[in-house]
């Protein structure tokens, strides 16, 4: 069991969920699958990104969040509650407001500049010809306003330490991640789409609370229950065989692509929900959804749990690249999108270039500024072994 103050695997999870969210966005424009839904979807596409981008859609959410009720237990266990609050205010919702005009503004800067010159016009703008008051979203900053809503409800089971103590012990108990966890994350997802979409609306989703709001107390209790971590550890091969199956029975019933009436039909209403409950799909995928959370999170646990400059660097980058990586890819993918190249060289060198340009702008524009305390806090020394709690 790990035993120092500061937990290096979780930094680097943490890092990793964000930064495949870049390959998970760039995917999106080369699969043929997403190709009435994503802004910059490319006529050259391969199915190769479908099978990514919808194997990657399982579960790197749902390990942030689970890294994220980790990282608020733990913040709360050092500095209390009310640090706590302050911090998420600080961490999360203050970058959320900031951030989501500046993102917003870029988007649709470089939507507009895309479309001067694309020679084929991607499906989903029929859309916004035919809809003209869509439904407001939060847009890949979704995670920040779910998971401040989550801050909110962690912080007020505080307030009453039997419950705080009773939720988190219950929550890593075999009988609830076994049957009740999978039970209640199927049930709150049958009224959405599979694969499901992002919880990218203002006001409160209840199906988000009961699967991503679920993950998160899941996240606390493994750091309240720390032996239980271990104990999960031992069945890695079994989740691994479990994450493979379900994968593969997922991909089998997987439903069609959304068609473009289907994409105008959910813009006008603002619903997501499917017109029959498929249970068999939404099963499936829980299923997998979990056993891949779960292989992803003791993986970094056996084998991530090291520092060096090189991690540290990035998980404290990983922050702000993932808040500005959308307008950044539509703007390569569009200066991509009439060449006559490979889908696999367009994706490498979208997300290269995104990489490249969030790293430069993170170090000389972020880094050592109030931005990037914002983000991170102050940086600690990387010989220093206090705590500092991740988003």
């Amino acid at each position: 069991m790990h035993t120092q103050s500061r937990f290096h695997y979780i930094d680097n999870l943490r890092c990793i969920a964000l930064l495949l969210g870049i390959a998970f966005h760039a995917a999106l424009a080369y699969g043929p699958y997403f190709r009435n839904v994503w802004f910059t979807a490319d006529t050259t596409n391969h199915v190769l990104f479908n099978y990514f981008a919808n194997w990657s859609h399982l579960f790197r959410m749902p390990l942030f969040f689970v890294i994220a009720g980790f990282c608020a237990a733990l913040l709360i266990s050092k500095r209390g509650s009310r640090h706590f609050i302050k911090n998420r205010f600080k961490r999360v919702l203050l970058p959320f407001f900031i951030f989501i005009p500046l993102v917003f503004g870029l988007t649709f800067h470089a939507i507009t500049w895309g479309l001067g010159f694309a020679k084929t016009t991607p499906a989903v703008y029929v859309v916004f010809e035919q809809v003209k008051d869509l439904p407001i979203s939060t847009g890949h900053l979704w995670f920040l306003w779910n998971l401040m809503q989550f801050c909110v409800l962690f912080w007020l089971l505080t307030k009453s330490q039997k419950a705080y103590n009773l939720v988190l012990s219950w929550v890593v108990k075999p009988l609830f991640l076994c049957a009740l966890l999978p039970t209640i994350i199927t049930i709150s997802m049958l009224n959405v789409t599979v694969p499901f979409p992002p919880p990218d609306k203002l006001y409160p989703e209840l199906w988000s609370f009961g699967f991503y709001g679920l993950l998160f107390l899941v996240g606390a209790g493994l750091f309240e229950h720390k032996d239980k971590i271990t104990q999960i550890a031992k069945q890695f091969h079994w989740l691994l065989l479990l994450a493979t199956v379900s994968t593969v029975a997922y991909f089998y019933v997987l439903p069609p692509a959304f068609t473009i009436e289907q994409v105008i039909d959910a813009a006008k209403t603002g619903s997501s929900a499917p017109k029959v409950i498929a249970f068999v799909p939404v099963t499936t995928q829980t299923i997998a959804i979990l056993s891949l959370t779960a292989v992803g999170f003791i993986a970094g646990y056996k084998w991530l749990n090291v520092e060096n400059s090189t991690s540290r660097y990035l998980s404290d980058a990983s922050y702000w690249l993932y808040l500005i990586h959308v307008p950044v890819l539509l703007y390569i993918q569009f200066a991509l999108i009439n060449l006559a190249i490979p889908a696999l060289v367009k994706f490498l060198v979208s997300i290269s270039l995104t990489m490249i340009i969030g790293l430069i702008t993170y170090h000389f524009l972020v880094r050592n500024t109030a931005v990037g305390v914002l983000l991170n806090g102050k940086r600690i020394p990387l010989t220093n072994k206090s705590v500092q709690a991740t988003a």
